[in-house]
This record gives structure tokens, C-alpha cells and sequence, in this order.
């Protein structure tokens, strides 16, 4: 007989990967703040762990300024709650300020 028992393979912590592209709009020691091409502003908080480069080498987090186009891929329980795990300086967005 098959009983109603189910299993979930998904631990109830489980995180999810984003990955967050524009502009950023605040630079602090822990925390970035990336305007996206939605207008809203995802805030995403830096820790020893993240890596950060521009033109593929790695550079310290004093290079990233306001202003700098970003690819930021992170995780965290929703887009409010975000680690970043690698942040990628890149050349300025096209239409973006």
C-alpha cells in the first residue's frame, strides 16, 4: 500500500540565486545600493566572501563608485535579502545614468 507520506529534497532554508544589472546608487562598506532598469533599487550587502573585478581581474570594493554599471550575482531568501557573491564592474549601460 502507498501511504500519503511525502518528502521534500529542497532544504527549508533553501536560497535563491539573482542576479541584479544597473546602476549603482550608494557604496558603503557592507551594503551596495544598484538602481535597475526598472527604476527600483535593490540594496545588497557585501561580505569578505565577495568578489569583485572589472575588466576580468579582481579589484579591492573601494572601485566600485557611484555611478558604475554593475552585474551583481547573489542570493538570498527574496530580492529584499541579498548577498552578493561576485559583483562585475562593467562598461556603462547604454541609455543609463
Amino acid at each position: 500500500a502507498v501511504t500519503g507520506v511525502q518528502t521534500c529534497a529542497l532544504p527549508i532554508w533553501a536560497h535563491e540565486d539573482f542576479r541584479v544589472i544597473g546602476t549603482v546608487t550608494r557604496h558603503q562598506a557592507s551594503a551596495i545600493g544598484v538602481k535597475k532598469k526598472d527604476g527600483t533599487v535593490a540594496s545588497i550587502r557585501l561580505d569578505k566572501q565577495t568578489q569583485i573585478s572589472r575588466d576580468g581581474k579582481t579589484v579591492p570594493a573601494a572601485e566600485i563608485k557611484v555611478g558604475n554599471s554593475v552585474v551583481v550575482d547573489a542570493y538570498g531568501d527574496s530580492e529584499a535579502d541579498l548577498l552578493a557573491l561576485e559583483i562585475r564592474i562593467v562598461p556603462t549601460i547604454a541609455g543609463r545614468k
